[in-house]
C-alpha cells in the first residue's frame, strides 16, 4: 500500500482527503513542523506528498523542497486557493526550485475524483477509487 503525508490545516480539508485517499495509508499533519517531523519519524518513507500551500510555520512548497532533499523524485501535489500568479515570490521562487518534474499543482476548491485522477496521472500508479468516492 502506497504511503502518503498529507499537509492540511483546514480540518473539513483534511475530512474531505481523509475519505478520498481511504485506499492509501495517510499519514496526516496539520503544520509544516509536524509534516516534517512526521517524515523522519516514518524513516523518510513517503511515496507521495499532497501538501497544502498555506499552512502555519512554512508554506507547503517548503515542506516539499524538504522531502526532495531526502527523496529526490518524490511526486509532490500542491494544493492552493490562490492563482500560482498570486503566490508570494518566496512561494514562486520555492516552486521553480521544487521544478516540473513529478510536481502538480491543485487548485482549490477540487473533487476527490479529480486529486486521484491527478494521483494516477503524476504517478502512474493504477487507479483506485470506486464508484463510493466523492
Amino acid at each position: 500500500m502506497k504511503t502518503l503525508l498529507v499537509l492540511e490545516d483546514e480540518p473539513s480539508i483534511m475530512k474531505l482527503l481523509r475519505h478520498t485517499l481511504r485506499d492509501y495509508r495517510l499519514i496526516e499533519a496539520a503544520t509544516a513542523e509536524e509534516a516534517l517531523l512526521l517524515f523522519i519519524d516514518h524513516d523518510y518513507h513517503v511515496d507521495l506528498l499532497v501538501a497544502d500551500l498555506t499552512v502555519p510555520q512554512k508554506s507547503g512548497v517548503q515542506v516539499a523542497l524538504h522531502f526532495r532533499s531526502k527523496i529526490p523524485d518524490l511526486p509532490v501535489i500542491l494544493t492552493s486557493g490562490y492563482a500560482v500568479s498570486d503566490w508570494s515570490g518566496r512561494d514562486s521562487a520555492d516552486l521553480r526550485r521544487l521544478g516540473e518534474v513529478s510536481v502538480a499543482i491543485l487548485q482549490k476548491p477540487f473533487s476527490g475524483h479529480k486529486l486521484l485522477d491527478l494521483i494516477c496521472d503524476l504517478t502512474g500508479w493504477p487507479q483506485v477509487w470506486t464508484a463510493r468516492t466523492a
